[in-house]
């Protein structure tokens, strides 16, 4: 009943749900509306038709002026701080956040957050792009409130004002003035600043920076007049709307329905007034006169032009960007929609009176043939859409070459010059973003298999061969020798002259078609093996690690260097084998374990670009993974991307004890456990088999009770034969049964020691961890170690300085998915260690996307 009652509560008090659900039902009226008046919505469709061209392309043209007037609005709102910034990455801004608050709540507000990066690397300030931004914002709404004036007077003279204009322009009146209230408050430091600082601390400093900043009055000025000729722009945009679609033309009627469409979009929760727009609008002109159907027709035009074009703007926006993962995605996905399409033609009737056009040009026989290739082109892009996604530039090549072949095959077979029109689409595509594709396996690990494509294809045509030669008469009705079986065979798998064959038995057609399956399957294998990335295994040799090891022990300087020759890993040398790379590969990832292994970092960046250039040649993509913040300027040298995934814990044990008020619980603890018999016991050297039988024991329930696999990769997995001359610790009881037990391993940073494994009895009592780290501490302590790494805690420490990581930010904080994260970096803070952040480097935001789950499959051994 409490859960049932909390989750009413919270709903009853949640923003966001009325938010949307007021969108929702306000879109869920347009459609009422538009399902309940079928017959209009025709009609409307009919009137768009007639459309004068004229004034549709000079409202686009508009729609065009008004794009770079908002762009320039930017520069002088940006100007008033005396930033500058150049007009075109102020129509990026603009459009982009334009695109995005369509899906934020209160988005004309909220997308005002976004996209600081690109003007932060210009060296501008986050205060001075939010204070700009605020700018922008402010005179976009005191514009709307200088044009209204008059308007009202236009609409009381005119005597067309209603209750709901009247009540628009009230809100928007107080929303003016509360803004401006707001303003001066924070400028002052007052209420609203005191507010804000208590809900978000984190904008403590960036007030302080912003009331610190002294604004350029004339470019204020500016940036209302732009501002004020963007209504205006709007104001045409409606008057053309009216011309375009034939009807007489009001401009009290264009200046009063754009305000109040003006207001409604200021005050719309979500999806900025989609749905609520088009009725409201349509409503106000029905009052100057307007037909139903006419007032709708230029709500949606005006729509067109106001809305819908600077979306699609936004969105190219996105795709036009180097990195962008659309651009990233979007050619293999209409490849593999080609694909589709190309077996879907293929297989169904043609259009009867583009194949009779057809056979009176061209014979047959090419007709027949044009229709099977693009059967076997259709087979292969859908495959080859696969490795587009990988970057290989072998697939580049064969999607590029089969889709210009698809154009002329879908013209021969039956003219079907819509599919050629997509062949063509997706040939541009794939030509507009070839710099995406440089993956290419080495030609000396691809060549291995050659032999072995031979041995199929050989195996398909010797099966079919002595398939025909040994046939019956009554399943072809012919006698086949061998010669005559050659050509069989030849037809069938080449689909040349369908007709010569003609099976008159259920076994004749099933062997016609093993045949043509035997034959799709080995072109499927051959382009799969041709694209497939490869390494050697084994990779390294037992003298490499050996080797590996030494280099270790003369440059280590991490708590990871040790998992950098586990068993599990790769190593990759430079040629003097004087530096080495750790890394693992899951099919097209090569995925490495922080830096390399070097004396500098000149060595370094010289051991990165060659593995680069490695990758490259085998077909795989190199991403780095927990990679310390004081390395990042090494990967950006290159042009790598960053994200941090986390915070690793490092405890100073100089100063720890369990002492004083901090670790009252954790002494607690130890206290009660000891007075009940439970001992921390050290076991150092060779350990005896008894003892990793009692830790084998432990692991495995440990493990039941997770539901979870032994991960590798960052960290160990239990393996008796590792663990035999390891340092172990344990919590035990009186009969020496084991509760808990961690090991140490070796840290090659100076005077840190870390430990790998830590896992606990199902029935071990409360507090036996904090038991076994705190007693651990104090040990490393005795031993002379100056600090313990504690491991990293996934997700904390993302401040939240892009969209994506805004994003990650959310979800750590707000879903019940991630509390395992925000636990353990609330366990690890019992010891109050320091924070170092780790970070992902990788070279494409579409690899964000692919990482995650070859982390998994790696950490997994999958």
């Amino acid at each position: 009943m409490h859960k049932a009652k909390s989750f009413l509560s919270n709903l009853v008090y949640n923003k966001f749900f009325w938010q949307f659900f007021l969108a929702v039902f306000m879109l869920g009226m347009a459609v009422f509306f538009i399902r309940n008046q079928h017959v209009e919505v025709i009609q409307i469709t009919r009137q768009l038709d007639t459309a004068v061209p004229l004034y549709v392309v000079l409202g686009i043209l508009l729609t065009g002026v008004y794009i770079l007037a908002q762009g320039q609005m930017y520069v002088h709102s940006f100007k008033a701080l005396n930033v500058h910034i150049s007009l075109g990455n102020a129509i990026k801004l603009f459009l982009k956040r334009n695109l995005i608050s369509v899906f934020l709540p209160a988005g004309g507000f909220s997308s005002l957050i976004f996209f600081t990066r690109e003007i932060e690397e210009k060296g501008i300030s986050k205060s001075k792009i939010h204070l700009s931004s605020t700018l922008f914002a402010f005179c976009g709404i005191l514009s709307v409130v200088v044009v209204a004036i008059p308007v009202l007077g236009i609409a009381l003279l005119s005597t067309r004002l209603g209750r709901v204009e009247i009540i628009s322009f009230i809100f928007l009146l107080l929303l003016t003035a509360f803004l401006f209230v707001t303003i001066y408050s924070i400028s002052k430091k007052g209420w609203a600043y005191q507010y804000i600082s208590k809900i978000r601390p984190s904008l403590v400093t960036v007030f302080d920076d912003m009331i610190e900043e002294h604004i350029n009055r004339k470019q204020f000025w500016l940036t209302l007049l732009v501002s004020i000729i963007i209504e205006f722009i709007g104001i045409l945009h409606l008057y053309i709307c009216m011309l375009a679609l034939g009807f007489q033309a009001s401009l009290p009627a264009a200046i009063v329905g754009y305000i109040v469409m003006v207001i409604l979009l200021i005050a719309s929760p979500f999806l900025r007034g989609l749905g609520t727009i088009e009725v409201s609008l349509t409503f106000i002109l029905g009052q100057f006169g307007f037909p139903l159907i006419a007032a709708a027709t230029i709500t949606l035009m005006f729509r067109f032009f106001e809305f819908w074009l600077p979306l699609i703007g936004g969105i190219i926006s996105f795709i036009l960007k180097k990195d962008s993962i659309i651009l990233r995605v979007l050619p293999a996905f209409i490849i593999l929609i080609l694909g589709v399409v190309n077996i879907i033609s293929s297989i169904t009737p043609s259009i009867p009176t583009r194949l009779r056009l057809v056979r009176d040009i061209l014979p047959e026989d090419l007709i027949v043939t044009s229709n099977a290739l693009v059967l076997i082109f259709g087979l292969i892009l859908v495959m080859v859409s696969i490795f587009l996604l990988q970057g290989s530039k072998r697939a580049w090549y064969v999607a590029l070459s089969l889709t210009l072949f698809s154009i002329l095959g879908h013209l021969l077979k039956a003219a079907d010059y819509e599919e050629a029109i997509l062949a063509l689409i997706a040939g541009s595509t794939l030509f507009y973003t070839r710099d995406n594709y440089k993956l290419k396996p080495h030609p000396k690990f691809v060549r291995v298999s050659y032999w072995v494509f031979l041995y199929a294809i050989a195996a398909v045509f010797a099966y079919g061969v002595l398939g025909f030669y040994f046939m019956e008469k009554r399943h072809f009705g012919v006698e086949f020798k061998f010669v005559d079986s050659v050509k069989a065979v030849l037809k069938v798998i080449f689909f040349i002259d369908d007709k010569a064959l003609n099976p008159l038995t259920k076994f004749g057609t099933h062997f016609e078609q093993s045949i043509y399956a035997a034959s799709g399957l080995v072109i499927l294998f051959i382009i799969f093996s041709l694209l497939k990335p490869y390494f050697f295994k084994p990779y390294n040799s037992p003298e490499d690690f050996v080797e590996a090891d030494t280099l270790l022990s003369e440059k280590g300087n991490s708590a990871l260097d040790y998992f950098k020759t586990y068993p599990d890993k790769f190593i990759y040398f430079n040629e003097s084998r004087t530096a080495f790379i750790s890394f693992k590969i899951t099919r097209h990832f090569a995925l490495v374990l922080e830096d390399p292994v070097a004396d500098n970092a000149e060595e370094k960046i010289a051991m990165i670009k060659k593995f680069e250039e490695r990758c490259k040649e085998t077909g795989f993509i190199a991403a780095y993974y927990r990679v310390p913040h004081e390395s990042l300027c090494l990967y950006k040298s290159i042009g790598k991307k960053f994200i941090p995934i986390g915070e690793e814990a490092v405890l100073d044990l100089t100063s720890f004890t369990i002492d004083g008020g901090k670790m009252k619980t954790t002494r607690s603890a130890i206290n009660r456990l000891s007075s009940e018999g439970f001992i921390f016991k050290v076991y150092k050297g060779l350990q005896k088999e008894g003892l990793l039988q009692k830790l084998q024991t432990v692991s495995d329930n440990w493990l039941r009770d997770l539901n979870q696999k032994e991960v590798a990769f960052t960290q160990g997995v239990f393996d008796k034969t590792i663990l035999k001359n390891q340092t172990i610790l344990t919590i035990e009881d009186a009969e020496e049964k084991v509760y808990a037990f961690l090991n140490l391993v070796p840290d090659y940073a100076p005077g840190e020691a870390t430990y790998d494994l830590i896992r606990k009895e199902t029935d071990a009592p409360n507090g036996v961890l904090d038991m076994l780290l705190a007693k651990t501490f104090l040990y490393l302590k005795e031993e002379g170690f100056k600090s313990v790494n504690m491991g990293l805690a996934p997700l904390s420490g993302i401040n939240g300085e892009d969209f994506t990581q805004k994003t990650i930010k959310y979800a750590y904080d707000n879903l019940k998915a991630f509390a395992q994260f925000k636990g353990l970096r609330k366990y690890k803070e019992k010891f109050y260690p320091s924070w170092n952040k780790k970070y992902l480097i990788y070279s494409h935001h579409y690899h964000l996307l692919q990482v995650p789950n070859a982390l998994k499959r790696i950490s997994e051994g999958s």
